[in-house]
């Protein structure tokens, strides 16, 4: 048991260290001010308030407007309530926010000009920001950590990201390609207070702050940086995560049509005519596929994981964490073919299937044999009867019984028709996974802890 001066001292050290993980971070005040781009090239539109709006414009002059004004673009001049005004102009009212065509903000507005129009800038500090982005980023009902730790991420994401659209004028933007932002509509009191409770405190490395990505998902692990965007930052790294999971996400399919897939790699600037064999050719600690080798008709290449992923579209190759097959008689879709009882066979599924198909499945012939017998139809024959003679790469060669293929569709080429690819998770996999901090908050995990986790290494910092 500890002596009441080595608890004394015990107490004063962690308090001294609380103190300097909490000292502030050296950033302009400026900084803590952030420009949202709520929509550009308009030509016109409306600002309302409660109380009088205040109207200053470029030249340094300024008006009361009264509570409600109409502004439009004519002839690439700003006309507020049909009086003209030098662009940028900044509205502002004692009230503090304003509503732009009837959704509300806080701060201010200001429209800076875009080509033969204007955009609209809403200007506020950070922490009225995160107010109107965490409600679109996580749910309000998870527990108060997880919502804390999103708190402080969103916050460090877009004080570090400021300035992204600097040549447009603002910030950040209001999608998901920064933070998705819908100002007031968006504010929720239990997301209130997680930003209250960790008001100011960023995420750093060193003495800059640091890249808070998130994710829905990990399904287990996250991702390294260097896999899926390049370059390498010590804090994004190939991790367990400590508490497995079960999520919404957690399970998903997808099948792709050889049109569909023809696409993607034209796409990636990578065709290789109809699709062979497609196959993880590099998996990183977690099995995520970071590199695929696609073969085809005209040639093989490969591509990375993430790469192809993006290609397709990421509300259907929702991770990187995926399997892939041949998919024979399957379309482009997200949810599995409903399957027909057995019982209700027609005619053309009790038909025997093609010979050369279920050997194909059954890895009978490489990918330069199947090469071969699409190229030169007459040599099937000599290829089937070689399968059919002995076992080749340890695969035992046999046809089964008659079966029932999986849709009415049948195929006849050695090209399959499809490939399903089984995955797990959502998400790019890098930072910090939403579902997974939910579930270390209700394990009892602080929200320094999850951080700690997502992103080891770094530090928290009170700016001023």
């Amino acid at each position: 048991m500890k002596s009441p001066r080595l608890r004394a001292h015990t107490l004063a050290a962690v308090a001294v260290a609380v103190f300097l993980l909490l000292l502030p971070l050296r950033l302009d005040a400026s900084s803590r001010l952030v420009r949202i781009g709520l929509e550009t090239g308009v030509l016109s539109g409306r600002i309302d308030a409660s109380a009088p709006i205040r109207v200053s414009d470029a030249r340094g002059s300024f008006f009361v407007a009264g509570t409600a004004v109409t502004v439009e673009s004519v002839a690439g001049r700003l006309l507020v309530n049909g009086k003209q005004v030098s662009i940028p102009a900044d509205f502002d009212s004692s009230q503090g926010f304003l509503r732009w065509n009837g959704k509300p903000y806080r701060g201010s507005l200001r429209l800076v000009p875009h080509r033969n129009g204007f955009s609209v800038i809403n200007v506020l500090d950070v922490e009225s920001y995160l107010r109107g982005v965490l409600k679109i980023e996580v749910n309000p009902d998870w527990p108060m950590e997880a919502l804390k730790a999103q708190a402080v991420i969103a916050r460090t994401y877009a004080l570090r990201q400021a300035g992204r659209h600097g040549a447009e004028g603002f910030d950040l933007c209001t999608t998901t390609h920064c933070q998705a932002y819908r100002g007031m509509a968006a504010e929720n009191p239990k997301l209130d207070r997680a930003i209250a409770e960790t008001r100011g405190i960023v995420v750093v490395y060193g003495s800059a702050l640091a890249q808070t990505y998130y994710f829905a998902d990990g399904a287990g692990w996250t991702a390294d940086v260097s896999s899926v965007w390049g370059g390498g930052t010590p804090y994004l790294t190939c991790r367990p995560e400590p508490i497995s999971y079960e999520t919404p996400h957690s399970r998903w399919r997808a099948s792709l049509t050889q049109e569909a897939l023809q696409k993607i790699m034209n796409a990636l600037k990578q065709p290789v005519g109809s699709i062979l064999e497609i196959r993880a050719l590099q998996r990183d600690p977690g099995n995520r596929v970071t590199l695929l080798e696609v073969k085809g008709t005209s040639g093989s290449t490969t591509v990375k994981g993430h790469s192809f992923r993006m290609a397709a579209g990421s509300n259907l190759i929702r991770s990187t964490l995926f399997d892939v097959a041949p998919a024979f008689g399957a379309s482009s879709s997200t949810d599995p073919a409903p399957k027909r009882p057995a019982e209700t066979k027609s005619p053309t599924e009790s038909q025997e299937e093609d010979p050369l198909i279920v050997l194909t499945r059954q890895g009978a012939f490489t990918s330069d044999e199947l090469m071969d017998m699409l190229l030169h139809p007459e040599k099937k024959s000599d290829y089937l009867r070689k399968a059919l003679s002995k076992e080749e790469k340890g695969v035992a060669i046999s046809l089964p019984a008659p079966v029932q293929p999986a849709s009415p569709t049948r195929f006849s080429g050695t090209v399959p028709p499809a490939f399903e690819f089984q995955g797990k998770g959502w998400g790019h996999g890098v930072g910090l996974s939403q579902w997974g901090a939910k579930a270390l908050a209700e394990s009892g995990w602080s929200f320094e802890a999850i951080l700690g986790h997502y992103f080891p290494g770094t530090a928290l910092r009170a700016i001023p």
